[in-house]
């Protein structure tokens, strides 16, 4: 029997939740639980609250869960299961605590394994694995929330650094228009460059007022990707995040600057909880 493991995609905005069947097989299943919104700019109790809340929505799922993924943002330390996160406006009041330990204390995992993994890796193993990338050999998979997620997939598993350039740093680089692509260029900064608030970016994407800036984001974040592109050697790119939903306003202007394909996520939500499975309960390390 294939194994069920029990997940959590902890964003800066929401928390998803849901069981993973089978993150071995050809065609593993996600079944998904309830989204919350994550509360990452409150108090450290009511985040670690909402944490335990969101464990054990997933855990009870399926009692033959064999323990818990958790796909989470960074900084992060994955080992220690420690937040590293300071001056990016989430999960301050929760930096250094062990995440695992806090789990055990409140929720029904018991002695169950709690694995972590990155958010934007898990996006990507998932959608490489079965969904937007499946077939394709080396494909980069960019995640635009509140930041800029990177992760490269070769054969469906995370290449960390290329040419001693840790991938997940792509973030970090400058870009022309005053500012890191992590501020720039996720939806955060599309936020910022309409005015709006983050919980209120989906109803200004879609006002069609505001379809010019919408798809000059597109060509900002193409021309960035450009020689992006050939230094990390891939064949595709897969946009994820809240701004997939608009993709089609935004993608061709990405594409009009890349050689390969650009597609939107496959799976939705569902792809950072597969992938999360996957990396942590087919990694024991983790």
């Amino acid at each position: 029997m294939e194994p069920v493991v029990a997940a959590l995609d902890v964003g800066g905005t929401s928390i998803k939740s849901g069981v993973v069947r089978g993150e071995t097989a050809a065609d593993p299943v996600v079944e998904l639980g309830p989204a919350l919104p994550t509360l990452a700019q409150s108090d450290a109790e009511t985040i670690l609250a909402r944490l335990a809340q969101m464990a054990d929505h997933a855990l009870a799922l399926d009692d033959a869960a064999i323990g818990l993924a958790i796909a989470i943002c960074g900084p992060f330390d994955l080992d220690a299961g420690e937040s590293r996160m300071r001056g990016v406006a989430k999960f301050e009041d929760i930096y250094g605590i062990d995440l695992r330990s806090v789990l055990r204390e409140r929720t029904t995992i018991g002695d169950r394994p709690v694995r972590f993994a990155r958010d934007a890796e898990s996006a990507g193993t998932g959608e490489a694995l079965t969904g937007a990338g499946r077939g394709v050999d080396r494909m980069m998979t960019i995640t635009l929330g509140t930041g800029m997620g990177t992760c490269v997939t070769d054969h469906a598993w995370p290449v960390e650094f290329i040419d001693g350039f840790g991938v997940e740093h792509l973030g970090m680089r400058p870009t022309p228009w005053d500012g890191r692509s992590d501020d720039v260029l996720s939806a955060r900064g599309l936020a910022d460059r309409l005015g709006v608030a983050m919980a209120d970016l989906q109803a200004a994407v879609d006002d069609p007022l505001n379809g010019e800036i919408v798809y000059d984001h597109g060509h900002r974040l193409g021309e960035f990707l450009a020689p992006v592109i050939g230094e990390f050697d891939v064949q595709l790119v897969v946009i994820g995040g809240g701004l997939s939903a608009a993709f089609d306003r935004f993608g061709p202007a990405i594409q009009a600057h890349l050689d390969v394909p650009v597609r939107p996520i496959a799976l939705g939500t569902a792809g950072p909880l597969l992938g999360a499975a996957h990396l942590t309960f087919s990694s024991p390390t983790r």
